[in-house]
């Protein structure tokens, strides 16, 4: 298992952005349904995350369901998971995001280790606005790696 496959599976499980809306350019035919020009079409990403025909067990936290040499990753339609969107809309910051994500991993997983705090609240409840949010945040329990002189 890698850094990647938590950073993906984390996004998954707590997928940041709600709501994507587009509004359709042109008259859409889509599987016997006819979208009018100007139609707002609404997609749930995080929704579409937790679908077990893509995802198996979608409420367990699997990084091993992004390795990029597994059956699953392979099976699973690409549109399966879309953190940052998709098309010529993709988010621009994808790449710099999934590297400051990373970076910071490194640098609280190199100074401290965590732990679940017995006040933390299970399960999570969810602020919704235009980014999913912790209504109560997460407590969690830091220990520092190394012992501070003093």
């Amino acid at each position: 298992m890698n850094l990647m496959q938590m950073v993906k599976e984390s996004m998954r499980f707590f997928m940041v952005s709600p709501l994507v809306a587009r509004e359709a350019s042109e008259r859409v035919d889509i599987g016997g349904y006819v979208l009018p020009k100007g139609t707002w079409v609404w997609m749930a990403p995080g929704v579409v995350a937790k679908d077990p025909i893509n995802f198996p067990d979608p409420e367990v936290f699997r990084p091993e369901r992004f390795d990029p040499a597994g059956d699953e990753q392979k099976r699973r339609h690409p549109y399966a998971f879309i953190p940052f969107g998709i098309g010529p809309r993709v988010c621009i910051g994808q790449k710099f995001a999934i590297q400051e994500m990373k970076l910071a991993v490194i640098q609280l997983y190199q100074r401290y280790v965590f732990r679940y705090s017995r006040s933390m609240e299970s399960p999570l409840e969810f602020h919704f606005g235009i980014v999913v949010n912790f209504k109560h945040g997460v407590k969690l329990q830091v220990i520092s790696r190394h012992k501070q002189n003093c």
